[in-house]
């Protein structure tokens, strides 16, 4: 995982950029690619499960609100994921991907916008 910060006056106004890559000559060159899938795609037949079997409890309602939304258009896949604090853009491309972050704007509209437009110029590098 490589990082970058970009710092401005004010640190919540900070771009964060993170890039997860395959470790070189290391022992499986999926590890970003199998991490993606644990965090994106593990818990979908659980929550099938749930809903066809009519049960689902009030913490996995709470949850709801903090989990990944699709975006589309960027990379092989791409999901915005946002608590009432923060939002971070997540872009897989091939075995790499890429995680995003703005600060400083309020709005999450404006963020995702904001976070998609530095996204489709870094994929266009990778």
């Amino acid at each position: 995982m490589s990082q970058c910060v970009f710092h401005t006056a004010t640190s919540a106004k900070s771009i964060h950029i993170a890039l997860a890559a395959p470790e070189r000559g290391g022992r499986s060159g999926h590890a970003p690619r199998e991490f993606w899938q644990r965090q994106f795609h593990s818990n979908e037949a659980k929550e099938e499960e749930t809903r066809v079997a009519g049960k689902e409890s009030e913490p996995e309602r709470e949850e709801e609100g903090n989990k990944a939304q699709p975006i589309s258009g960027l990379g092989e896949e791409a999901y915005w994921v946002a608590d009432p604090v923060a939002g971070a853009l997540y872009v897989l491309q091939g075995n790499i991907f890429l995680r995003i972050s703005i600060g400083g704007v309020h709005e999450e509209s404006v963020r995702i916008e904001k976070s998609k437009a530095l996204a489709r110029a870094v994929v266009k590098r990778l």
